[in-house]
């Protein structure tokens, strides 16, 4: 994997490596090189990265970046502060799945919106992928909000789910 880490503002995006997953996972934080902040470890995001890491296993170190996490780094303190990724390469029709998670402590500050805004660019810049799709509960105000404010539209919905798409081209 290049580890090729993308900047905005305020916030630095870091692919995790396979091990960087493991660590997580394994509640071996002090092993990962960025601290990263204890709220933002939800039960999801380790069953998120559980099933990341099996994927992962089973493929090129090249591809990595579109099915690992990306640590959300806060530029001020330098710590690790969420996380954003895709659920592998764009489908058959171009697309791939977002999904991420912030600390509550820095919720309500639009940075998860400047997370997604820096991960829509990187994907933009590949020719295979026409655009991004994302699943969010209804009752997930922030998480809906992000999507907005990214201009993502809601493609269809269920009782409980929104699916929200982003078209490049």
């Amino acid at each position: 994997m290049s580890r090729k880490v993308l900047e905005s503002k305020r916030l630095l995006l870091k692919p995790l490596s396979f091990n960087e997953l493991l660590h997580i996972y394994n509640n071996e934080i002090d092993n990962v090189e960025t601290h990263i902040e204890l709220e933002a470890i939800f039960d999801f995001v380790k069953l998120a990265i559980l099933k990341k890491l099996e994927k992962m296993k089973n493929i090129s170190e090249d591809i990595h970046e579109w099915y690992t996490y990306w640590l959300i780094i806060d530029k001020d303190n330098e710590k690790g502060i969420g996380f954003i990724g895709f659920k592998g390469l764009p489908d058959e029709n171009g697309y791939s799945e977002v999904g991420y998670s912030i600390s509550p402590n820095y919720r309500k500050q639009r940075l998860m919106t400047e997370a997604l805004e820096i991960l829509v660019k990187w994907a933009y810049g590949f020719q295979c992928c026409k655009g991004i799709s994302a699943k969010v509960l209804k009752t997930n105000l922030g998480s809906n909000k992000v999507l907005s404010n990214c201009n993502f539209k809601v493609e269809s919905s269920t009782d409980q789910e929104d699916n929200y798409i982003l078209k490049f081209r």
